[in-house]
């Protein structure tokens, strides 16, 4: 069986790294009309694991739009100099995908990386990868409701 095309994935969030988490929900708020969709969540190791990277922790916020078909995830990411860090990814575009290891291993036949491992959360499974020009991406497969 070769390689399924990404072409069908549907973008499922934007996501950016802030220095303070609290200020960033306001800023979304006020200046763009988002409202909290997901209070800030300690993701506890899960964003280490995902980037390859052991020490660094994060918290999670999402926010939604009434207008708008789109989720604004805004993560604060502490050790390792937080966001600032260089391998950190400052931001990502996150793909919904029906299967994880076939997206992951088209993705790398098109030359992209994978930068963790593959982490469950309560929705689904999610990995990171670096596409060939530097950008980071997510691809997730989210378990049926």
């Amino acid at each position: 069986m070769g390689a399924v095309p990404l072409s069908n994935a549907s973008v499922l969030h934007f996501s950016v790294c802030v220095a303070d988490l609290e200020r960033s929900i306001a800023f979304y708020g006020d200046a763009f009309g988002f409202t909290l969709s997901l209070a800030a969540t300690d993701l506890g190791d899960a964003f280490a694991r995902m980037i390859g990277r052991p020490g660094v922790s994060a918290q999670l916020a999402q926010l939604s739009h009434a207008a708008k078909p789109v989720i604004l995830e805004l993560i604060s990411v502490e050790g390792e100099a937080g966001a600032g860090a260089g391998s950190v990814p400052l931001a990502h575009i996150a793909f919904e995908v029906p299967d994880l290891p076939e997206a992951i291993a088209t993705a790398r036949a098109e030359g992209a990386e994978q930068l963790g491992e593959v982490v469950t959360f309560a929705e689904g499974r999610s990995a990171y990868c670096k596409e060939p020009g530097g950008s980071v991406f997510e691809l997730e497969e989210l378990f049926d409701a």
